[in-house]
């Protein structure tokens, strides 16, 4: 059977659900999505129906039936390239040439851009000589970058008159439509570049060229060595023919109503997403969300040029490390315990931990449906286990070395710590046993600070309430004042927030930074006890 299959697979969306709370929604004002299956039901149901019919009409070896399923599917959703690849593909195996490369061409036009897939797929042999194929792979590099121009154009119009940022990242082949004060918008930036070195240094296998331009150098730099403000000049550039990736940071009405549309009921558990097919993330708030589906950028990239799929519980678990951490001297970073961690020591307590191999083999439509928070938590749990045995980047070596072999991840642990699978997961049980809990609410008796808190607009928590006590007038600041760091310790969500107010004690002196209005400043905050 032919392998039309796979570029099915370009189309997995995985979500990140978070657990922060939202207000009302305002009318969508994002540009408007593509059908995926990360989106609304009925495209959702849709696009199933046609892959149903296309995939039966593949296994039976029904090619006219196979596209003529392709056809219809096409004239439903028109905007989307996985029907179009397919299409190209069942006609070049049908010898149908000229219709086979305009089905390419719409193919690329839509959004196509896995350019290995394109020069290794058997299926298009046939198309590998016609003029439409050699002219596609000559001027790939201008294609994808000439699409990313256009992709900018429509952010710029959909976002006239609203205080929008739009920027292109030729290094991270990135392009930003922010709807942050320029101040928070480079810490954004700076942020995404820590995150690229952090994959680059501690994920990515040692022995993997990077491709800086379109030269390959094999030295990567080290962390520690960054100046502040010099990351970007210390990267390794994508490579030219690596897909533009559009990275939207917008105002919290706006993402409202874009969750809300796309989400439904479930929004308010949506904190971002990364679209794959539609090469755009969207984040709610520049701390974990931001980090989590940046990875997800990554990973997929990395997966790409591997020619890889890893399953659900690699994703998210790897993706979901970075949501909460505490960077280091060395220019490294530690995963902090979270809630997730709290969940999976609950799970481990009332021994209710999925075992490994069952976990290693959950396809992603389990892991994201039925029991996510459970799924996710313990995920994120053994590559903070990795991490924290300084097993990561070796783990993940092994494991795209040995991908073909063994996809569920499994052999790779034995094969790293040199034990069996089983003995490695009850050293893994053990550990988790001892990781700390940490807070999920300001308890009685915590410190706290003199005032009220809520969600901010994605970069801080806001100050709901006027300072109470001598500690709070004394500070300085105000009701509508947004925290960004406590004690140079950023602030983004609700999450962080706790967190870092859980390792304090009443009493205690903090150096609170915070922004009001376009000014950006500092406080000295002293805690007070949470009162019952």
């Amino acid at each position: 059977m032919p392998n039309l299959r796979r570029v099915l697979l370009v189309g997995l969306v995985w979500l990140s659900l978070f657990g922060a709370e939202t207000s009302s929604a305002a009318p969508p004002a994002l540009p408007p999505a593509q059908p995926s299956s990360e989106g609304d039901a009925k495209p959702a149901r849709t696009r199933a129906e046609h892959e149903s019919r296309f995939l039966g009409a593949m296994r039976r070896g029904d090619l006219p039936a196979a596209e003529q399923s392709l056809r219809d599917w096409t004239a439903s959703d028109g905007k989307n390239f996985v029907p179009w690849y397919n299409l190209a593909c069942v006609l070049s195996i049908r010898g149908q040439m000229p219709e086979a490369e305009s089905a390419l061409q719409r193919a690329v036009v839509e959004g196509f851009s896995d350019l290995r897939l394109l020069m290794t797929d058997p299926d298009l042999r046939h198309l590998r000589t016609s003029e439409t194929y050699l002219a596609i792979i000559e001027g790939w590099d201008r294609i994808i970058d000439s699409r990313a121009d256009s992709q900018l154009d429509a952010a710029r119009k959909a976002f006239r008159g609203k205080p929008y940022q739009f920027e292109k990242d030729a290094d991270l082949r990135l392009l930003y439509v922010s709807a942050f004060d320029p101040a928070t918008f480079a810490l954004a930036k700076e942020e995404v570049a820590r995150l690229t070195v952090w994959w680059n240094t501690l994920v990515l296998p040692a022995d993997e060229p990077w491709r800086t331009g379109n030269a390959k150098v094999d030295v990567m730099p080290d962390p520690g060595q960054l100046a502040p403000g010099g990351l970007s000049d210390a990267l390794p550039r994508s490579g030219r023919s690596t897909p533009w990736v559009m990275v939207v940071l917008p105002t919290r009405a706006d993402y409202l109503g874009w969750a809300t549309a796309r989400y439904g009921d479930a929004a308010e558990r949506v904190g971002g997403a990364y679209s794959h097919d539609e090469k755009r993330l969207v984040a709610m708030d520049l701390g974990a969300t931001l980090r989590h589906e940046y990875w997800h950028v990554l990973h997929w990239r990395h997966m790409d040029q591997l020619g890889q799929r890893h399953p659900a519980w690699v994703m998210e678990g790897l993706c979901s490390l970075v949501e909460d951490i505490q960077a280091l001297p060395d220019g490294g970073f530690r995963a902090m315990p979270s809630w997730r961690t709290n969940m999976a020591k609950r799970l481990g307590k009332g021994s209710s931990l999925m075992p490994w191999d069952a976990l290693f083999a959950m396809d992603q439509k389990r892991f994201v449906g039925s029991k996510p928070l459970a799924y996710y938590a313990q995920a994120r749990a053994v590559f903070m286990f990795l991490a924290e045995r300084g097993k990561l980047r070796d783990w993940y070596s092994a494991y795209v070395k040995g991908y073909g072999a063994d996809p569920t991840g499994a052999a790779a642990f034995e094969s790293v710590f040199n034990e069996t699978t089983a003995d490695v997961e009850a050293d893994f049980r053990a550990w988790l046993r001892e990781v700390p809990s940490v807070a999920e609410e300001i308890r009685p008796g915590m410190a706290n600070v003199p005032f009220d808190v809520g969600p901010g607009t994605g970069d801080g928590v806001a100050i709901q309430s006027a300072p109470r006590g001598k500690s709070g007038r004394a500070s300085g600041l105000k009701m509508r004042d947004t925290i960004t760091a406590i004690d140079g310790e950023p602030v983004r969500d609700l999450n962080d927030f706790v967190r870092i107010l859980g390792e304090r004690t009443p009493g205690q002196e903090v150096s609170v930074s915070y922004r009001r209005a376009k000014t950006n400043a500092q406080a000295t905050v002293t805690l007070v006890r949470q009162p019952e």
